[in-house]
């Protein structure tokens, strides 16, 4: 029932109910979920489920964050902000369309933003029907990738974002996907290459490009979990080819070791006459 004009906004609810399940996946640790890199899956968040425009922690209720931002929007800082669903039939006051899933897929990329990988996970399981849940996310992830003609036979997922330990998906896997986005074989994912930090310039690689690992002309996804460290992506080599790449380094004990080491095989790859 709409309000009668000027009346004050005294509550608000928040609808999250786009997303169904837990909301942290199984293979996460307690400590992931607030931080730096992640926070609780849910339908409903701003800036990114951070607790401020720029911060860097992420929030650890983003829908009752979401809310009070639109109740300060709304003029009413004071009002009520509670979760809930909202009625059957209730009328729409305002929209708000994000970028397209390009762009998404390329901030994703080459910020290594776990929270917008959920949320775009979570878009491939209400696409094909499915929950969007983490198990519906993974399952639809999976089977996307199959029919795109990515053998998927060996690949386990427990979360959209690659954040569980869990997840099991083998280096062929990644230079397959990366390939056919290069080639042309997989249809509509150019983003992928788009996306893809570059070594000394964007992205989680804006650090890592000196003499020695290739800036400009090494562009890939950096992985970096628990003694667990991975790069892949493409590199150009000294006589024009382009190839595709992954490594994955496990029971490192060092990241910044993990990392050289990583470095070091990406600028061997762009060196080489790889005739």
């Amino acid at each position: 029932m709409a309000l009668p004009a000027g009346t004050p906004v005294s509550r608000v609810v928040v609808d999250s109910s786009l997303f169904t399940g837990p909301l942290t996946a199984q293979g996460w640790g307690p400590s992931d979920a607030p931080s730096s890199y992640a926070a609780p899956v849910t339908a409903t968040a701003v800036d990114g489920a951070r607790v401020s425009p720029g911060s860097l922690a992420r929030s650890g209720q983003p829908g009752i964050d979401a809310g009070v931002a639109l109740a300060d929007a709304l003029g009413a800082p004071g009002a009520t902000v509670v979760p809930g669903e909202a009625p059957a039939g209730a009328r729409t006051l305002a929209t708000v369309q994000s970028a397209p899933i390009a762009r998404l897929v390329e901030q994703t990329l080459s910020m290594s933003d776990n929270v917008l990988a959920e949320a775009l996970a979570r878009q491939v399981a209400l696409a094909r029907d499915l929950p969007a849940s983490f198990e519906g996310a993974a399952e639809a992830v999976v089977e996307a990738l199959g029919e795109a003609g990515i053998d998927v036979g060996r690949v386990a997922l427990a979360d959209g974002s690659g954040l569980s330990r869990l997840d099991q998906v083998p280096a062929d896997v990644l230079t397959d996907l990366v390939a056919g986005a290069a080639d042309g074989s997989l249809p509509h994912a150019s983003a992928v290459l788009s996306g893809l930090p570059v070594a000394g310039y964007t992205g989680t690689l804006f650090d890592r490009g000196d003499a020695n690992t290739a800036p400009g002309v090494v562009r890939a996804k950096t992985g970096t979990l628990l003694g667990v460290h991975a790069l892949a992506g493409t590199a150009v080599t000294a006589d024009g080819r382009l190839l595709a790449f992954a490594l994955v380094a496990d029971d490192s004990g060092s990241e910044a070791g993990a990392e050289a080491a990583l470095d070091a095989v990406a600028a061997a790859l762009a060196g080489c006459g790889c005739s």
